[in-house]
């Protein structure tokens, strides 16, 4: 029996910035696969969304179907990036390679975590305009830039799976307890 094509769809770009609640989040994310995937929807096909620009011309995407049912996704996270896959076990490794690399600064790397989290500022690159040594003061592993990127989305993912749930606070709690 052969095996069945992939049709791989790629959507329009899906932009979070300032300050959303986290709901308006959800319906601006949700509403963009209904959007691009009414009538399009079937076994083997793959939706794409880009996200988030990412150093050198790269750019992050969103995959769906994920790995639940509904409208969740996936976190698309390239291997060059320097964070695996990008599963919660390797962004709190990562978070904790950060706190080993420079204690000082660690904590504000947290604080802007925090922004991105109650999403009082949803735009990274705005939120590290407040903390402008921050992405200099590591040098090791995944950018800093990058990883508040990937968990910003990760974030985002969790709401829309755990919608009537904590969503977004599962990570958020895990990173907190376990850096």
């Amino acid at each position: 029996m052969a095996k069945r094509e992939k049709t791989v769809i790629t959507g329009k770009m899906i932009e979070i910035k300032r300050s959303l609640a986290r709901h308006e989040i959800v319906k601006k994310v949700v509403n963009a696969f209904i959007k691009t995937e009414y009538r399009k929807k079937g076994k083997g096909v793959v939706f794409r969304y880009p996200v988030e620009n990412l150093p050198d011309k790269q750019v992050l995407y969103i995959v769906r179907p994920g790995l639940k049912k509904n409208f969740d996704f996936k976190v698309e996270v390239p291997e060059e990036l320097g964070l695996g896959r990008g599963t919660h076990k390797e962004i709190v490794a990562a978070f904790n390679d950060k706190k080993k690399e420079n204690p000082q600064k660690f904590g504000a790397l947290l604080e802007a975590l925090t922004k991105i989290y109650d999403c009082s500022e949803n735009d990274v690159e705005q939120v590290l305009q407040s903390y402008l040594d921050l992405q200099t003061s590591f040098q090791k592993g995944v950018k800093v830039d990058v990883l508040l990127k990937v968990v910003k989305w990760m974030f985002i993912m969790e709401d829309i799976v755990y919608w009537d749930y904590k969503g977004r606070a599962m990570l958020y709690n895990a990173l907190m307890e376990e850096v």
